[in-house]
């Protein structure tokens, strides 16, 4: 029997955990799955304080909200995000691994620290915090979405990234080795690799500590890129957000192991 296109895309009763759901591309994709319907957990390292008008935004919608502050790269802090959860709402039905950090660095410069911390969040936390809420759904007997975002530069390298494309690279295996291992309970996993997302980060990031005539030649260079670019613009959270809807509903019923690519054609530049 067919399913509505209302009811492919509600999440209504369904529990979804973001990370890194704070700003850019997390916030977007909470803001998206709470219109759908779910109740929505956030887990950032920001205070509570900072963390109130995604809140605020999520509860205007009708939706259910809770925060978690939590330091991805210590894994004593893993399962507890996945047991606050469950005792805030009862379930968890979607794991959105949004979370990530990254920072240019030569391969000559790149340290042992960088190359760590970066592993620690982009990866080893996403193993650790999907590891807890596969155990989570398969005890609760219903299965569930996971989505990992993870980066084009897992196919092809920016450059002065090998740190964050090493963690990349490694998160899109792993999608696929969960999804192998976990689809016979009803979870499925998939990544998604976006291109360039304007956000408050990458822009505050791309700023930090530049002169007058280095922030121009960024701007000349980034508006020559994106006249290269097939579709002509950079993508923004709502793009990302879309996927992780599509992703999260029933309209993916039959996907698992895969990875969308949303970069508006950077691949084919």
């Amino acid at each position: 029997m067919k399913s509505s296109i209302e009811k492919l895309f509600d999440l209504t009763g369904k529990v979804a955990i973001v990370t890194g759901g704070t700003m850019g591309i997390g916030k977007g994709v909470a803001l998206r799955l709470a219109e759908a319907g779910a109740s929505v957990v956030l887990v950032d390292l920001v205070d509570h304080s900072d963390a109130a008008p995604i809140l605020r935004e999520i509860t205007a919608l009708g939706r259910k909200a809770h925060y978690i502050q939590a330091d991805l790269s210590d894994s004593k802090n893993l399962v507890p995000i996945i047991d606050q959860t469950v005792d805030a709402f009862g379930d968890l039905h979607i794991l959105v691994n949004n979370a990530g950090i990254f920072s240019y660095c030569p391969v000559t410069e790149m340290t042992e620290e960088l190359w760590d911390r970066t592993q620690a969040i982009n990866l080893k936390a996403v193993a650790f915090l999907s590891q807890a809420a596969v155990n989570t759904m398969i005890a609760k007997k219903h299965g569930g979405k996971i989505i990992n975002i993870s980066s084009v530069d897992s196919i092809k390298p920016t450059g002065n990234l090998a740190h964050y494309d090493a963690s990349k690279g490694g998160l899109s295996m792993l999608t696929r080795a969960f999804a192998k291992e976990v689809g016979q309970y009803g979870i499925h996993v998939n990544d998604i690799a976006p291109g360039g997302v304007t956000t408050p980060g990458v822009a505050k990031m791309a700023g930090d500590k530049l002169t007058a005539a280095q922030k121009e030649a960024m701007k000349t260079q980034m508006d020559q890129f994106i006249q290269r670019l097939p579709l002509q613009r950079m993508g923004d959270p709502e793009d990302i957000a879309n996927a992780v809807l599509f992703l999260a509903s029933d309209a993916s019923n039959y996907m698992t192991g895969s990875t969308m690519v949303i970069d508006g054609g950077l691949l084919l530049m």
